[in-house]
């Protein structure tokens, strides 16, 4: 799979259309809470849930947005969410995975 097109429809909503014709949606807050790095995945356990229940984080939906992205070689994107985290790389699989369909 390949993006056709890539969209920032507003701060919070990007869209990719493949290149079989589907379209996914993805949202700022799920998207950084999905984030691949090393660092945000060894905060959590298996089961996506953090590490340690007493750590206080500083993100909230509310106030997490995109704030830029870039096209990572041929099979990946990376984006830059206001809390300045840009250490994610999203593989196209990966995306695929963790969209949600557009209707």
């Amino acid at each position: 799979m390949y993006p056709k097109t890539i969209e920032q429809i507003s701060d919070q909503v990007i869209t990719i259309t493949w290149d079989d014709d589907s379209k996914q949606i993805f949202f700022a807050d799920t998207t950084r809470k999905a984030c691949p790095c090393a660092t945000c995945k060894d905060e959590k356990d298996e089961a996506g849930n953090n590490k340690n229940p007493f750590k206080v984080l500083k993100m909230t939906p509310q106030n997490i947005y995109f704030t830029k992205w870039e096209m990572v070689g041929r099979y990946a994107i990376r984006f830059v969410f206001s809390d300045r985290h840009d250490s994610g790389i999203y593989t196209y699989d990966y995306l695929r995975e963790i969209g949600e369909k557009a209707e």
